[in-house]
């Protein structure tokens, strides 16, 4: 009893302390206030309510910033010719959000029900997400590159009742739709006809800048584009006020699918009913993220990173300022007119900002940057150096899945005293270093590492046996392997499935890769095993050469042979002018084993 009591207290007091390190709990008018309560009383929890929340308490305070805009009735136009900019306060924003849920429920949306969101980077996808959230239905994240036959497969897994989706995508969704048998082509008719699947739905089309109509395919008129509904009239269309109340479903949530490095992507259904709360709080408290800030965003949002920091960034009451697409030298133009502080990067990105010229980046004022966010993909030792040469000891990079949420924190001092490590684990995790066996490593020794916190998923979508492979005792994993020191800090050496063995002996990739990244003539590099009829399996090395640079493969063997022992040594380099990857910046090994033949 006592002990229980001991914990609320400590959990009240470090809650405490993030509200008033954040400064997120600011003076609101009881008008107001009532106000917000009004309107989530008749919701569920989700991140909208922080929207709605902010929007009651700063209604004119600037929410959304949105550069490279598609052009809009030349809304936002830059008189320089420059990329067009959109600003939304938080009550324009929630106003928005609430316009798109109307729009939903008079198309068949309601709680429990799933809608794929196909969008680039920009506030409507923003939008959608926050008001499937707050009708308490579900977002299908679909990745704009994404081809028909992989949309398809998403599609089929998921069965969405609708979509919204960017005018640029809407002939690959349907011939997803067509392959996943959403639709079927009439011969010879030019048209589409529509089974009676339950997952076909509307199409709201973001971009069409109004010329599409507004109707829904009635049984008489069966046309190809009856199905597309705009974005903008569909909004135009609807009130501001918080829809009726939600009666169905769970509360809703995300599915987003898994970057597929090893296969068929998996579909991490996350509710919002399983939202753990002291991870963030923690990495809030570390980092010293504030309701000032203003967070720039660049990572895809169909991925779970980018708006899982969004969410944390809203819950504060931050600004949040969105790129259409990334390159390094407009993130720095950005970061100087906006002011920004804080941003989310892969570290592919953080490598192509750091590669700048020194004179290009002297041309920016970036010293409103306080901290910068490495995830994704690993953060290797010599990338972390750079950054923090270039732009200061702001660095911090965080170990998560999709699946798990938020698991360990390293800082930048970290990055000095500790090279290569992922940090400790935030509050409200467990993590457990596993054999094939189940049973816990020694300390230093290499496992797979497996957590349990409250904010696991529930599972993969229609996927049970690869949820059952992927859990143990209440704890998940998603196949990485790492080890840990004495004072708790821990360190991934590489996914499961990477691991090579040869004449016995396990292997691990992201040493060889992180030595040979010490190398002054290399700019990344990866390492796979490739079939050996003597060995089993030997190492071949793959590498981006540095402009300006050059070196060989002998030395790159010799550069090996030098610093590791022998038998890790790469047999075999080939150099590539850029190491496949997918949207996140992971390294997709499948494809350089399949060139490796």
């Amino acid at each position: 009893m006592l002990d229980r009591l001991k914990k609320r207290v400590d959990r009240a007091l470090f809650f405490g302390k993030v509200l008033r390190q954040t400064q997120v709990a600011q003076p609101i008018r009881p008008g107001r206030f009532m106000q917000f309560v009004k309107g989530a009383r008749q919701t569920r929890l989700g991140p909208h309510l922080a929207i709605m929340f902010h929007a009651a308490a700063h209604p004119d305070k600037e929410a959304l910033v949105e550069y490279g805009a598609s052009p809009r009735q030349g809304e936002g136009r830059a008189a320089s010719g420059g990329p067009r900019v959109r600003r939304l306060t938080w009550g324009q924003l929630d106003a928005t959000i609430n316009r798109l849920a109307h729009a939903l429920v008079a198309r068949g949306v309601k709680g429990g029900s799933r809608v794929a969101l196909m969008l680039p980077n920009g506030n409507e996808y923003l939008i959608a997400q926050q008001a499937l959230a707050r009708l308490g239905a579900t977002a299908v994240q679909i990745g704009y590159r994404s081809k028909p036959g992989e949309i398809a497969y998403i599609l089929s897994n998921a069965e969405p009742i609708a979509t919204i989706v960017h005018a640029d995508f809407v002939a690959a969704m349907r011939e997803a739709r067509t392959i996943s048998g959403q639709e079927s082509r009439s011969p010879g008719s030019g048209q589409e006809s529509r089974s009676p699947g339950k997952h076909r739905g509307p199409m709201i089309v973001v971009g069409g800048d109004g010329a599409i109509g507004s109707g829904l395919p009635s049984s008489s008129d069966r046309g190809s584009q009856t199905d597309l509904v705009d974005w903008d009239r569909a909004i135009a269309a609807e009130s501001p006020d918080v829809p009726p109340k939600i009666t169905e479903g769970d509360g809703g949530g995300v599915i987003v699918y898994t970057s597929g490095t090893t296969g068929k992507p998996k579909g991490a259904n996350r509710s919002w009913r399983r939202t753990g709360f002291e991870s963030v709080a923690d990495m809030m408290l570390q980092v010293g993220m504030k309701a000032d800030d203003r967070h720039l965003v660049v990572c895809p949002l169909y991925h779970s990173a980018a708006p899982a920091f969004v969410a944390i960034m809203m819950s504060l009451g931050a600004t949040v300022v969105l790129m259409n697409h990334f390159d390094p030298e407009a993130a720095l133009d950005v970061i100087q007119k906006e002011r920004v502080t804080c941003s989310l990067m892969v570290p592919t990105m953080l490598i192509r900002m750091s590669n700048l010229p020194d004179e290009t980046i002297k041309k920016y004022d970036t010293s409103s940057l306080r901290w910068m966010m490495s995830a994704a993909a690993q953060l290797t030792t010599e990338a972390a150096r750079r950054w923090m040469q270039k732009f200061g000891p702001n660095l911090w990079n965080f170990y998560g899945a999709t699946e798990t949420g938020l698991v360990t924190l390293a800082g930048p001092h970290d990055h000095v005293n500790r090279p290569g490590t992922i940090g400790k684990a935030l509050r409200g995790n467990q993590i457990r270093l596993l054999d094939d066996a189940g049973a816990e490593v020694p300390q230093g020794q290499i496992g797979e590492l497996y957590t349990r916190n409250s904010t696991l998923i529930s599972g993969y979508h229609n996927n049970d046996e690869a949820t059952s492979s992927a859990q143990k005792h209440g704890f998940f994993s998603v196949g990485d392997m790492g080890r840990a020191d004495q004072d708790g800090y821990f360190f991934l050496e590489s996914r499961k499935h990477d691991m090579v063995i040869s004449g016995g002996v396990n292997i691990y990739p992201r040493e060889i890769e992180d030595h040979i990244h010490t190398h002054p003539a290399v700019l990344e590099a990866a390492v796979i095993g490739v079939p050996d009829p003597e060995w089993g399996e030997t190492l071949r090395a793959f590498i981006v050469i540095r402009n300006g640079q050059h070196v060989t493969e002998a030395e790159v063997i010799d550069f090996c042979r030098s610093g590791l022992a022998d038998y890790k040594r790469p047999r075999k380099v080939t150099f590539l002018v850029e190491l496949p990857r997918n949207p996140t910046g992971k390294v997709l090994k499948r494809e350089l084993r399949e060139r490796a033949g």
